[in-house]
């Protein structure tokens, strides 16, 4: 069993590491236990918060990027060991009839990993009362930090009416919220599938008021089109 934990976190160090160029792994791994002492753990590992690793990388080389430290950071804390790799679009057919459009904050695959402000990119899919699709793959790319990058990733949900989301700040949601979007947090991370297949059965039942009306308004402009 502790064999098992050593060669998973040395693993999960190696592919840290792959994401963070500027610093050699025994590097990385010195600074790390002189940052939370030894013996390494994934434990404290997670002790981190995403800002508090940005600075503490950052100290090490100035050079970090803040998207870097983001990755390197998501493989670290982690439920699952992954390289955090985006997933691919397999099917580029638009859903027909009106449609919702769900943001997903993400890290690996189609989960539902990510937290707001340091995740490493915005899966946004489409949903009708029968099925789901994943649409597009925004990777959050940018070096800001703050208010400015709160804006930077509201901005990548500009034709959503939902976000999913690990975790939010009050700050954060709020602005979420005057952009349209309806923010909704997730309470452990979750395929994305699971949530999506509950977006289906609501829209296939009783839809809130609020999406009843995005959707009937999508309607009367397909009819006017014609």
């Amino acid at each position: 069993m502790t064999q098992t934990i050593q060669n998973s976190l040395a693993l999960r160090l190696g592919l840290a590491a792959k994401a963070l160029p500027q610093l050699s792994l025994q590097t990385f791994v010195n600074s790390l236990i002189a940052e939370v002492g030894e013996p390494l753990s994934e434990k404290k590992l997670r002790t981190f918060s995403p800002k508090n690793f940005y600075h503490f990388v950052s100290g090490i080389n100035a050079e970090i990027e803040r998207s870097q430290s983001n990755h390197a950071f998501a493989v670290l804390t982690s439920e699952s060991l992954s390289a955090m790799q985006a997933p691919t679009i397999d099917d580029t057919t638009p859903l027909s009839g009106p449609v919702l459009r769900i943001a997903v904050t993400s890290n690996n695959d189609q989960m539902i990993d990510g937290h707001f402000g340091s995740c490493l990119r915005i899966l946004v899919y489409e949903a009708n009362a029968e099925h789901f699709r994943l649409s597009e793959v925004r990777a959050v790319d940018t070096q800001e930090s703050g208010m400015n990058r709160t804006d930077y990733i509201t901005g990548l949900l500009h034709d959503c009416q939902i976000l999913t989301t690990l975790s939010i700040g009050g700050p954060a949601a709020a602005k979420v919220t005057n952009a349209d979007v309806h923010p909704i947090k997730q309470s452990t991370p979750v395929a994305a599938e699971e949530f999506l297949n509950r977006i289906c059965q609501m829209l296939a039942g009783s839809p809130p008021p609020w999406i009843k009306k995005i959707l009937d308004a999508q309607s009367e402009n397909r009819s006017t089109a014609k």
